[in-house]
């Protein structure tokens, strides 16, 4: 994977909408299909290749989680494992000041504005020919739908990506000029968090497209809403984070105090009930909604946007976490999500 894939990957490409393409599109499924129009998921516009396709609909559920290593086994402190997912409404403002905070880079650079990030297994998204082989890669068996819209037709193509390691070192240098080249002056970092190291670990993860490309067409432009599958079903291990010392909630509280956080931002996340245990989900406020739902018996969430094509159910279950994206409203989501057997 390059550096663009990695971050589409891990979720932290800026999600972009065209408005108007999405509206025709839409108002032509409810003529020919008869689909009520509700809002539904905003998220990252996949691209057209396969592997691509495959990173980005893992975007949700390849995140940070812990890596044990025997050299420090007795050292790693575990600060973070989801049990729930919860929505952080972001406002443009938010968005702006992330994206300049990154420099619109990917993942390991903009972490790099805080320390140094190194991978030590990168995720390597992979197509294999059926669920049974990829349950048997990813080490776990791959759940799928057993009732779908009449609208995902064909059989779906399958792709697994491994579990993913890497170290991160926060370092008082290299946070003060990240500050520096945005015309800032961060707050010190104190002296228990410089330093210190997080282990981080995703996957792995299984991924199911219906719909999806099998080559690299000709883009059309932006807009082009042509090569987005149908319908992704993603899986993976529940994520966790571990450190060798410093706590969830001493980086909760640095990371806030930095300039350019909102209060309203910083607020949504402080009140997050338990951050080591709530795996928080980015929801741009301006494009999309979202709200608690209950899927296979459990508190999930949904998200969907603005334009009424597209829609997100995300929930954690069994120490797994699990995904359904795709055009469809909120009900017919629901249900597939609830049909995965």
């Amino acid at each position: 994977m390059n550096d663009t894939e990695i971050a589409q990957a891990l979720g932290t490409a800026e999600p972009r909408v065209n408005a108007d393409d999405a509206l025709a599109r839409f108002q032509a499924r409810v003529q020919t299909e008869g689909i009520a129009p509700v809002a539904s998921v905003a998220r990252p516009r996949i691209t057209s290749r396969w592997l691509q396709g495959l990173a980005a609909a893992a975007g949700v559920i390849i995140v940070a989680s812990a890596l044990t290593l025997s050299g420090v086994a007795g050292s790693i402190l575990q600060i973070f494992e989801p049990k729930s997912v919860v929505a952080v409404p972001l406002t443009q403002g938010d968005l702006n000041y992330l994206g300049q905070a990154c420099a619109g880079l990917n993942l390991q650079e903009c972490m790099g504005a805080y320390g140094t990030f190194e991978w030590t297994a990168p995720p390597q998204p992979k197509e294999v020919n059926s669920r049974s082989q990829a349950s048997a890669q990813a080490g776990f068996t791959a759940l799928a739908p057993t009732s779908l819209p009449s609208s995902v037709t064909g059989d779906p193509r399958y792709g697994v990506i491994n579990r993913s390691t890497a170290t991160f070192t926060f370092s008082a240098d290299s946070t003060r000029q990240a500050a520096a080249r945005q015309n800032r002056t961060a707050p010190p970092l104190p002296a228990n968090i410089d330093g210190s190291k997080l282990f981080i670990a995703g996957g792995p993860a299984v991924v199911q497209i219906w719909g999806a490309p099998t080559s690299a067409p000709v883009s059309h432009g932006q807009g082009d809403l042509s090569d987005i599958p149908t319908l992704i079903v993603g899986q993976a291990k529940a994520p966790t984070v571990s450190s060798d010392g410093v706590t969830v909630d001493q980086l909760r509280a640095y990371l806030l105090s930095q300039p350019g956080i909102s209060p309203q931002l910083a607020a949504a996340i402080r009140a997050i009930g338990d951050p080591s245990s709530t795996l928080p989900v980015p929801v741009p406020a301006e494009l999309a909604i979202s709200h608690p739902v209950t899927v296979q018996g459990v508190q999930g969430l949904y998200i969907g946007d603005n334009t009424g094509i597209a829609s997100a159910v995300i929930w954690q279950k069994d120490g797994m976490m699990f995904e359904v994206i795709g055009s469809f409203t909120e009900s017919q989501a629901l249900a597939i999500a609830n049909s995965m057997r």
